[in-house]
């Protein structure tokens, strides 16, 4: 539990992941529940930092806590406990994390029509990841069913080059290109750190320079 806490808090801290988290070993089901229910908001985000953080340094202070002396142990009594297989623990998670993928989903979808249309399209944004999220985890949970095995995590491979592409696939490259520059123009409009700023100043430019570019080419 410690280390992968600690792994999330030392990380970009994926909203997602850190729900799922603090939905295993947070002590507050009902801040739980607001967090899976309201989404990544700014406020969620941070609250959900702060919490898993919190718990993060309760398990550093138990850790500095010099142990209690043990008693030594009757060799008579002991006895071997069968070591539970990764794989095992690795499949319990990501059927968790399957199920809370769709709660989100469902969630999302119910409140998505009462929203002012800025935040319809931030949670439009999170359908879309959740849905990737669910069809790779979908993908790894039926091999593992069929082999036995759970699959690596799939790398996230670079579109092709543009001139590579055929008509239609140039099409759905514009439609996703179109949405990261809305996404970051969002972001940028609302963001209030220079560095964030800058840096989705940069994305922005990046995507509608090839926006540009598939435009130009689908006119030919």
């Amino acid at each position: 539990m410690d280390h992968e806490i600690h792994m999330w808090v030392n990380s970009d801290q994926d909203y997602f992941s850190g729900v799922l988290i603090y939905d295993r070993y947070g002590r507050n089901p009902n801040l739980a529940r607001l967090l899976r229910r309201g989404g990544a908001t700014v406020k969620n985000r941070l609250t959900l930092s702060y919490e898993l953080g919190k718990i993060a340094k309760q398990i550093a202070v138990s850790e500095n806590i010099p142990a209690l002396k043990k008693p030594p142990v009757k060799q008579e009594i002991q006895k071997t406990v069968s070591p539970v297989s990764p794989e095992i623990i690795t499949i319990d998670k990501l059927r968790s994390e399957q199920k809370m993928c769709y709660k989100m989903l469902d969630n999302l979808h119910a409140i998505l029509p009462y929203k002012e249309k800025t935040e319809r399209m931030n949670i439009a944004f999170q359908i879309l990841e959740l849905d990737d999220r669910l069809k790779e985890i979908t993908i790894r949970i039926e091999h593992f069913d069929k082999h036995g095995v759970i699959p690596a995590q799939p790398v996230k491979e670079e579109h092709k080059s543009l001139s590579d592409l055929d008509t239609a696939r140039l099409i759905k490259r514009q439609m996703t290109v179109r949405t990261y520059i809305t996404r970051y123009k969002t972001k940028l409009e609302k963001s209030k750190s220079l560095k964030k700023r800058s840096r989705y100043q940069e994305l922005l430019d990046k995507y509608q320079l090839e926006m540009d570019d598939i435009n130009k080419r689908m006119s030919q």
